[in-house]
C-alpha cells in the first residue's frame, strides 16, 4: 500500500474544447507520480503531471464534443 501524505479537494476544470466540468481532488505521495488525464468526452489532454501531487478528475456536468450538435430541448406536446 503507499503512504500518501494529505488529500484535498482542489478547484474545478473545464476542459477548453467541450466544456465538461471535472471536480478535482490532489493527493500528495512521498514519491513522484507521472502521468496524464485526458477528458472523458472528447479526449482532449486536459493536464500532464510529473510531481509528488497527483489529480485525480471525476466528471460533474458532461460537455459537448466538438462537432456534435447540443441536444435540442424538448416541447411540451399539449394533450388532447
Amino acid at each position: 500500500m503507499v503512504r500518501t501524505w494529505s488529500t484535498e479537494q482542489g478547484r474545478d476544470e473545464t476542459c477548453e474544447k467541450c466544456g465538461s466540468v471535472y471536480e478535482v481532488h490532489i493527493t500528495r505521495f512521498p514519491g513522484r507520480d507521472a502521468d496524464k488525464f485526458n477528458c472523458d468526452v472528447c479526449g482532449h489532454l486536459m493536464r500532464e503531471w510529473n510531481d509528488t501531487e497527483s489529480p485525480s478528475f471525476r466528471l460533474k456536468t458532461r460537455g459537448t464534443p466538438p462537432g456534435a450538435s447540443p441536444p435540442k430541448a424538448r416541447s411540451a406536446r399539449p394533450r388532447p
